[in-house]
């Protein structure tokens, strides 16, 4: 992948590093993600606490998690759990699930946050 990349050893790691990770919605992204060089698949979700996009590999509980960006959530006036949060990334990654399953799918994904001017890990320390 292109850009900076956050890695956390295992999910739980993931969510132990950050308290606002465990209290927050999630929306998936698709669960066949590829990447050159890995054969497993790979989850993609974003965590509306942070404006994390992240990847991990799917149906394990070990194996890395890649922070792939940050893109803040959409402003939204009901806090139920049918909030629309995430209508800029639907937006930025329009067209996602032709892309998935190919092999250089997480590359296309991160090309797409790039071209979108989303933030990553090195820009968002802290």
């Amino acid at each position: 992948m292109g850009a900076p990349t956050l890695v956390y050893p295992t999910l739980e790691a993931y969510y132990a590093a950050d308290e606002r990770r465990r209290k927050s919605e999630e929306v998936d992204y698709g669960v066949h993600w590829r990447l050159h060089g890995w054969e497993y698949r790979w989850r993609v979700s974003y965590v509306r606490n942070t404006g994390e996009i992240y990847a991990v590999h799917q149906g394990a509980t070990i194996g890395p998690v890649f922070i792939l960006g940050y893109v803040p959530p959409d402003p939204v006036r009901s806090r139920g759990r049918n909030s629309l949060f995430y209508r800029t990334l639907d937006d930025i990654l329009s067209g996602w699930p032709e892309h998935c399953s190919r092999q250089d799918g997480l590359d296309w994904l991160r090309e797409r946050l790039v071209s979108a001017g989303a933030r990553f890990p090195s820009e968002s320390a802290g």
